[in-house]
């Protein structure tokens, strides 16, 4: 070899060397520590600032520990970020890794590293490998509420508790877990709990997803539902029940018997309408005395109840069982719990408008922004008493179940503006209240 080409392969194999970089190790816990210079445990960085520090060919070691995040993360290509070092990991040690194990671990900060959302938006999008972490309580109109796998590899995971739902219904959102593109990869991984418009737990275009449980993931809803009068109702999913997202408006039988309207209390059957406009009736339907509701029935309090009464054709009026089935599925994710009180469940039905505000925590009219994470869309219809009252205060929901001990009365639901929890008291039969059908069993 003459001395110029061997002078130009010098300085290609200098220019070679200078352009790579060596792998970095950045190590990163829930709050961060120390001088936060990322390069061990004792100075970890926080997740959002190690990867904020890192170049395209860095490995960050999450402790174990809950991740809150206030936006979604990407981990770009060249980035990993491998989570569950134990918290006696010490120094620049990461030899002490676990994997998420047992589902009793994947809600444990002891255990596992959670990256958790807030149900306001998408966990991460990777482009580059994540492993070994908890992704939960993400959230999109989008494809992909826990993680959007662009190209990068997630392995050893459990995505769980995330929802991908298009609010404005023009197409259906995709993939409550995890969504695969661009030849990304989906791995040794677990996806439950999730919910999705389609694909409800993992869903995708082009990739690799081997090797997975994907399991009790549900669809946000059943489809659409229509009345006598074609009136369109909204559904939503809850559990194994599938539910009206809206109050019933019709003023006919499903066979095509008219309901009269009410103008004062009675044992016969009659609907009140408390809107003031058609508007106001879209929103909050209308309200209907137990004779009306159960269509002179004698009500049932089974589960199902099977009492058809005002409903569509395939569907049916709810028993007070069936309203408890529906918050003892609830009380099963802590997404729908306000203040780790198991029973302050109804922000997480009630809708995000129309409430009296309240300054009481957890209460519905508290932070309307952050109602609704059920999709139930609980409006407050207010009541039927010889006059309207708790209109924009109250929704009040008929069951079919009647107190045997005195006949008069039957069982309700109800929530307030200034309250916490889904309620349960009794009514008189003549009261007008609203009605949400629940979908006959197939």
């Amino acid at each position: 070899m003459n001395k110029r080409n061997l002078l130009w392969t010098i300085v290609l194999l200098l220019g070679w060397g200078m352009s790579a970089q060596a792998q970095t190790h950045l190590f990163a816990t829930p709050e961060g520590a120390g001088s936060a210079n990322g390069l061990t445990w004792e100075n970890a960085y926080t997740l959002t600032a190690a990867l904020a520090n890192a170049n395209n060919n860095t490995i960050i070691h999450l402790k174990v520990g809950e991740y809150l995040l206030t936006a979604e993360i990407t981990i770009p290509t060249g980035v990993q970020v491998i989570g569950g070092y134990e918290q006696t990991s010490t120094g620049s040690d990461i030899s002490h890794k676990l994997a998420p194990g047992y589902n009793s671990n994947w809600i444990n900060p002891t255990m596992c590293s959670i990256l958790s959302g807030d149900y306001t938006h998408r966990i991460a999008t990777v482009q580059g490998r994540m492993e070994s972490c908890v992704v939960r309580y993400g959230r999109t109109t989008g494809n992909g509420a826990g993680v959007l796998i662009d190209g990068g590899t997630v392995t050893h995971c459990v995505m769980m508790n995330n929802m991908a739902y298009n609010t404005a219904e023009t197409s259906q959102a995709k993939g409550g877990g995890a969504y695969v593109q661009n030849n990304g990869q989906l791995l040794n991984s677990v996806v439950c709990y999730n919910r999705a418009d389609n694909g409800f737990g993992v869903a995708g275009t082009t990739g690799n997803v081997v090797n997975n449980t994907v399991t009790q993931n549900y669809g946000t809803n059943c489809g659409t539902v229509a009345d006598y009068d074609g009136n369109i109702y909204k559904t939503v999913v809850i559990g194994d029940q599938c539910w009206m997202r809206q109050n019933l408006r019709t003023k006919h039988y499903s066979d095509g018997e008219e309901i009269p309207q009410g103008t004062s209390n009675t044992e016969n059957p009659r609907y009140y309408n408390p809107g003031t406009s058609e508007v106001e009736t879209q929103i909050y339907g209308l309200l209907y005395n137990r004779a009306a509701a159960w269509r002179n029935n004698t009500g049932s309090a089974t589960n199902p109840s099977g009492l058809q009464g005002v409903c569509p054709d395939g569907w049916h009026v709810p028993s007070a069982l069936e309203f408890d089935q529906m918050v003892s599925f609830l009380k099963y994710d802590a997404i729908n719990i306000c203040g780790n009180n198991a029973d302050y469940l109804a922000k997480a039905l009630a809708s995000k408008e129309h409430w009296v505000t309240s300054e009481q925590s957890c209460a519905v009219g508290n932070d309307l922004s952050s109602n609704n994470v059920t999709l139930f869309t609980a409006e407050p219809a207010g009541i039927y008493d010889g006059n309207f009252y708790d209109l924009y205060n109250y929704s009040w929901w008929m069951t079919s179940t009647r107190n045997e001990g005195n006949s008069g009365y039957q069982y309700v639901r109800y929530m307030r503006n200034s309250e916490r929890t889904l309620n349960s008291t009794e009514r008189y039969r003549t009261h007008g209240l609203s009605v949400r059908c629940v979908k006959d069993e197939e």
